[in-house]
This record gives C-alpha cells, structure tokens and sequence, in this order.
C-alpha cells in the first residue's frame, strides 16, 4: 500500500463534499459516490496483493452498499448478482475485464470492486506515462473517461488522460481527438459553461466525439474522475446535440 495513493483516496472523499456544495443537483450521486468509494479506500488500505479472485468475498459488502443507498435499478442488479455462487460471479466479472463493458448498473458495481486492486498493480509497474501517447490505458487497458490539464516540471498545459477503471493517468496530445486523432484545429471545438470553465468539452467535428477537459490551472484542487461527474449537466447537453462521449464515466455518462 502506497501512503501517497492512501491519502489520495482521503482527499477525493473530501473533495465530493466540496462539490456537493457546489452541485447541489448532483448531490445524491455523489453521496452514493461517497459510500463506494470509502469501500474503495477500505479495501485499498487493507491490500497485501492485487489477485481480486482471492477477494471476491470483498463484492458482497460492495452490494450491500449499493442495495441500501442506489438507485432502483443499481439495486435491481444487486439482487440478480446475489443469486450467483462465488464461482458464476468470477466468471462474469473476467467476461467485463474482457469485453471491457457491461451494462451501466452491472458496470458500475464491477469498475468499483476492481479499482482498488488494479490501482495497487500499477504501482507495482514501471511504466513510462509520458511516452505512452494512446488511448487506452497502459495498465489495464481500459479507456480513459476524462483527461485534464496541468502545468508539469518539463511541459506548460500539458494534458493526461484518465483511465474509467484503474486512474491510471497519462500523457497525450492537447489538441488531437482521442477517439479518431484528428488534429485539425477547424474541426476541434471546444465548449464551457461561463460558472464552470475549468470543465471543458472537447469536440471533434470529425467524428462527434468528445471528451471532457479539466483544467487544473484553473481550479488545482479539481479530481479529473469526481469533478466529471459533478459537472454531468455538460454531457447532458452534449448528448441533447447528438455528440458521443469517447468513453462513459463510472456512473455511465
């Protein structure tokens, strides 16, 4: 266990009470998010190994969680995934790590029990993130579903993009569409809401695909992944205009 990735995992808890403040339309995702992920951080912390199969065992405190604080359908699913045997449920969570999608409920519960042991194995991997350049995620090989923008020690707006499942983050062109790499400057467009620039779409014409741009330079206390999600109403309004987010976030948007 890193202390570093520890206190990370304080810090995200903390900032979804800052934007529940400041997103109050959101605030019951959030609370939600709140209980996951302080499963997340339990698991984590406890962690001597990354192997999920020899914690399976770990996925029924998650589904007691979301049958007591999800929506509807997340409890729905809840109560098809306790009719597996341990067995069944191994099977069906290597099929998501395989085919790297489910439905949203089912995908959202199984993205939530993998990343504390896929977070743990990055830091066992040497891997070079600022020559990467692809999009998907050297860890895992999920796809990232937000990226932002920061000032590093080498690269002034230099931007990284983060991965759905384990937070993996790395490097990739600012200005290139992640989905079909177009580059055209013509062709990427780039939308904000005036009380939240710091959450930024970027649209490429090309193939109306986007992906949401956090800027830290603006707000450098943001998370990339949380920040995203609070900021929903701009995918809301880019699905209403027909574009399609390269990848959907944890909650499925």
């Amino acid at each position: 266990m890193s202390l570093i990735k520890l206190r990370e995992r304080e810090y995200h808890l903390e900032r979804l009470i800052v934007l529940k403040k400041r997103h109050p339309e959101v605030s019951h995702v959030l609370d939600f998010l709140h209980s996951t992920m302080s499963f997340q951080k339990e698991v984590y912390e406890r962690l001597k190994d990354c192997d999920w199969k020899g914690h399976i065992k770990k996925i029924y405190q998650l589904l007691d969680i979301c049958r007591d604080y999800g929506s509807p359908l997340i409890q729905e699913k809840v109560q098809e995934l306790r009719k597996l045997d341990k067995e069944a449920l191994i099977r069906k969570v290597d099929s998501f790590l395989k085919d790297k999608d489910a439905p949203d409920e089912e995908r959202f519960i199984f993205l939530t029990f993998l990343n504390p042991f896929f977070s743990k194995g990055s830091e066992e991997m040497d891997i070079k993130k600022d020559q990467w350049l692809k999009n998907r995620c050297p860890v895992c090989g999920f796809k990232p579903c937000v990226s932002y923008i920061a000032d590093g020690e080498d690269v002034e707006g230099a931007r990284y993009l983060v991965c759905v499942l384990c937070n993996t983050e790395w490097l990739y062109n600012r200005t290139q569409c992640v989905r079909c790499g177009n580059n055209e400057d013509n062709t990427l467009e780039y939308y904000y809401d005036q009380g939240e620039s710091y959450a930024i779409l970027q649209v490429c014409k090309k193939c109306d695909t986007y992906m949401k741009v956090i800027d830290m330079r603006k707000d450098g206390l943001a998370v990339p992944h949380l920040d995203d999600i609070a900021t929903l109403s701009l995918d809301l309004w880019a699905k209403e205009r027909g574009f399609l987010k390269f990848e959907r976030n944890i909650i499925g948007l």
